[in-house]
């Protein structure tokens, strides 16, 4: 006979997972509806880019190049952090924090990137244990990001020996994905503020990860051999810092 004990927590462990794609079911549906939160500094090139598209990138020979790769926008097919956001914030925090991240999107919807990105910082990760980000961002994240995974880049991140990626994102939600999933050697991303054993809600003193700037730090003189990137101004211009460089059609 099952104990009642055993029963509360099959039926908790059941809660929580509708509970978990029920959230991101809805953020991704209002995001559907025109309510994009995706990165709104990144405007696409005024004339096409002279990059060559991905899908015409041998794949043959790569097996000691290093690869350079932003996360967002390209790894991923979707263009919006929220979704991500909303996971930490049930999954890691409780629906209440939840809702209160649903309920700031009339607000985020008149910000600017910076600010979205701050606001949905601050509300999902204010008070949160690391310990409990910890365990968001290996048992429930990389399901959601296996789900959007661009096969396009995903094929040439594969090919490579080396891969070093760059995102805005904050680092605590990509690393133990792209390190587990991707054998990422290297992530560099936006870092948060921490207190002891909790997230203040706040970033770092270095601020956003400014792409381009970041690949100078960490490659130095030496240039990769491969970099991945959108039809975005910045991309474009973190990019060519690269040996080769490709480019990925913009997705909705």
């Amino acid at each position: 006979m099952v104990s009642s004990l055993e029963f509360i927590r099959l039926a908790n462990w059941v809660m929580n997972q509708v509970l978990v794609k029920s959230c991101y079911g809805v953020a991704r549906k209002i995001k559907s509806h025109g309510f994009d939160w995706g990165d709104l500094s990144s405007k696409p090139l005024q004339q096409p880019s002279s990059f060559p598209d991905i899908v015409k990138c041998d794949l043959e020979g790569r097996g000691s190049q290093t690869l350079a790769c932003d996360f967002h926008k390209v790894l991923l097919r979707t263009h919006s952090f929220f979704p991500y956001f909303m996971l930490v914030a049930f999954e890691g925090g409780s629906i209440f924090r939840a809702f209160l991240l649903l309920c700031s999107c009339p607000i985020l919807l008149i910000l600017n990137y910076e600010m979205k990105l701050r606001v949905m910082i601050f509300i999902s990760f204010c008070g949160l244990k690391v310990k409990d980000m910890e365990n968001t961002s290996r048992a429930v994240l990389p399901k959601f990001y296996l789900e959007n995974l661009n096969l396009e880049a995903y094929e040439v991140v594969a090919s490579v020996g080396s891969r070093v990626f760059f995102t805005t994102m904050p680092r605590v939600m990509v690393e133990g994905f792209l390190k587990e999933y991707l054998n990422a050697d290297a992530v560099i991303a936006t870092e948060l503020h921490t207190s002891g054993f909790y997230f203040t809600g706040l970033v770092s003193k270095s601020g956003f990860l400014v792409k381009h700037s970041a690949l100078i730090d960490y490659f130095g003189d030496t240039k990769p051999d491969l970099g991945i990137g959108n039809t975005s101004l910045h991309d474009q211009l973190f990019i060519s810092l690269c040996k080769v460089s490709l480019k990925l059609a913009t997705t909705a």
